[in-house]
Parts: structure tokens; sequence; C-alpha cells
């Protein structure tokens, strides 16, 4: 099979899986199913992926090396730390409803996976995400840009803020927009009490 039909029918496994999971959930999928999706045999959906495992990990290292490469270019591009963080928040928020949702499936169904696999993921997923947003708000409060306060758990704090955003249908029953980001980043960077 020639290198780019291969990496093609990669591709569309990969973006069909990810949309079922996204839908269903890991248990309630079937390597079946998702060959059927993408119109392939299952002997052949197995010569990509050895197992559902290996499928999973494969999407959520394409989600986590995506948000590497969001929070390079912000970080390259922007120049103050709350800038970087708007710019990533902003980004991340504004990624179709598809994609949004992916993000979440490595919190909920983690659990799913070998000990092995999730405990090395997780580290990955702490360094190369979590751990770089807590980098840049520990290096703002650090020069003053930013009330000293514990980065860890305002790293927390803004994903928390995000995660409801993170379904294909959010749960506030509307999609993320310029608005209604610009309003969460100011309720995160500046509150709630008004001016006196």
């Amino acid at each position: 099979m020639p290198q780019v039909e291969l990496a093609n029918s990669r591709t569309a496994i990969l973006n069909a899986a990810e949309r079922l999971f996204v839908e269903k959930g890991y248990h309630a999928i079937s390597m079946r199913e998702i060959a059927d999706e993408v119109g392939m045999t299952k002997a052949a959906l197995y010569y990509h992926f050895r197992d559902k495992e290996q499928l999973f990990m494969a999407i959520l290292e394409g989600v986590l090396n995506e948000l590497s490469a969001l929070i390079d270019q912000c970080c390259t591009t922007e120049t103050s730390h709350r800038r970087r963080i708007e710019t990533i928040v902003q980004q991340i928020m504004l990624l179709p409803a598809e994609r949004r949702a992916s993000l979440r499936l490595a919190s909920q169904e983690l659990g799913n996976l070998d000990a092995a696999t999730r405990q090395q993921f997780v580290a990955r997923y702490h360094t190369q995400f979590i751990g770089r947003i807590t980098g840049i708000l520990a290096t703002g409060m650090a020069c003053g840009e930013f009330r000293a306060l514990d980065p860890g758990i305002a790293t927390w704090t803004l994903l928390g803020m995000m995660y409801p955003y993170f379904h294909v249908t959010p749960v506030t029953g509307a999609p993320p927009t310029e608005s209604l980001i610009r309003q969460l980043l100011s309720i995160f960077f500046d509150g709630l009490q008004a001016n006196l």
C-alpha cells in the first residue's frame, strides 16, 4: 500500500474514531464500528492500530500535540503573560465543537486505559499542557504582572471555567463566542468585584 494511501487511511480512522468516542464514549464503541464507519475491514483497521487503546491514545496524543503547538505559537507571538493566556484560551475555545469535545476525552476516558499507559499519558499531559500553562502564570506572578497566588490552583481554575464548553453541545446551551471568551477571561483575570 503506498505511503500516501496509508497516511490517508490512518487519518480517516483517527477522524472517525474521535467522532465516535466523543459521541458515545470509549466503552460504547467497538473496533468493528470504527472499521464500518471508515469503510474498511476490521483486519485493515488492525493493520494501523493493534487495539482500541492504541487507537484512543493516538487521538489523545494528537490533541496533546495540537495544544502544545498552540502554546508554542502563543509564547512566540505574545509578549505579556496575560496576552499569552488570553490567546491560548481564545484559540482553544474557538476550535470546532467536535475538536473542543476531544479535549474532554482525556479527563473522562483515561480511567478505561491500562494503568501504565494512563500514567505515561498523564505525565505528558502535565508536561506539555497543564505544566506549561502553570509556568506562564508562575512567571507572570514572579515578575509582578499577576498577584502572587498558587499558579497550580490558578491553572485548574482557568481550565474549570473552560470545561463546560468542551462538549459538542455545551452544557451552557450556547457555544463559545468572542464576547463570551472575553467575559470568561475578564472574570479570571479581573474578578467580579466592581471598581469602587
